[in-house]
């Protein structure tokens, strides 16, 4: 079934953790209807500020509590709201480095305090696993004992870009982000005593241009083939 002709493209705004599927998704889209898309990508929290400021955006895909704080504020369509994916904070090292025992939290400790300096994404930017990460290094002992060699980047992509640059020894951010870095291998999640399982999730804006083209994009992230995206690059499928 054609869509309803559009001038503009398809607008959509996103978080780094669902970047490689949600590209190479709304990229089957625009060849699927010969329609361009202006596809955004930033930190959970820096997205969810681009839609309250006003940004034009046919549809969201953020971490759940997030885009529900949105749909709350009445920037969203709740009747639109679907699960794409889940995915784990995973631990990223440089390739051919030896791995380190991860297993338990102690362990993880252990292996933080070897690293010259980890990297993680930018909590006070609103970022899902920069949030996370502060709070269990901090609860782990280690905001002091690292103490100037936390390095925390806007977007966790970058902070995976700091261990592949040698800038940084073990990344801790979406295993999403870590498998996008050609040079730095995803080794573990979290142990589960301190890991995170984030449900990400799409929903048309309110203010949508174009509605249905926004309602067949998300569809087609949630079928078959934009559900194997997903797991290709280190999510969790959910449909």
């Amino acid at each position: 079934m054609s869509l309803p002709s559009h001038s503009g493209p398809l607008r959509i705004i996103g978080t780094g953790a669902v970047e490689t599927p949600l590209l190479r998704t709304a990229a089957v889209w625009a060849d699927q209807n010969d329609r361009d898309t202006e596809v955004t990508i930033l930190n959970g929290g820096r997205a969810a500020a681009e839609v309250r400021g006003g940004a034009p955006v046919d549809l969201v895909v953020n971490a759940m509590a997030t885009l529900d704080g949105l749909i709350a504020d009445g920037l969203l369509d709740a009747a639109t709201r679907a699960e794409v994916a889940r995915v784990r904070i995973g631990i990223g090292l440089r390739d051919g480095e030896a791995v380190p025992d991860l297993s338990t939290p102690a362990a993880l400790r252990a292996a933080i305090l070897a690293c010259r300096a980890v990297s993680h994404s930018d909590p006070a930017a609103g970022a899902t696993t920069g949030l996370h990460m502060a709070a269990v290094l901090r609860d782990l002992g280690l905001a002091e004992a690292m103490a100037g060699r936390i390095l925390v980047y806007p977007r966790g992509i970058m902070a995976v870009e700091a261990v592949r640059d040698g800038i940084a020894d073990m990344a801790l951010t979406q295993a999403s982000e870590i498998k996008a870095v050609p040079g730095v291998t995803l080794v573990a999640p979290l142990p589960d005593a301190v890991g995170l399982v984030t449900t990400y999730v799409g929903a048309i804006a309110a203010g949508a241009a174009d509605r249905a083209g926004a309602a067949a994009l998300l569809a087609m992230l949630r079928a078959a083939a934009g559900q194997a995206r997903f797991v290709s690059a280190g999510l969790e499928a959910v449909a």
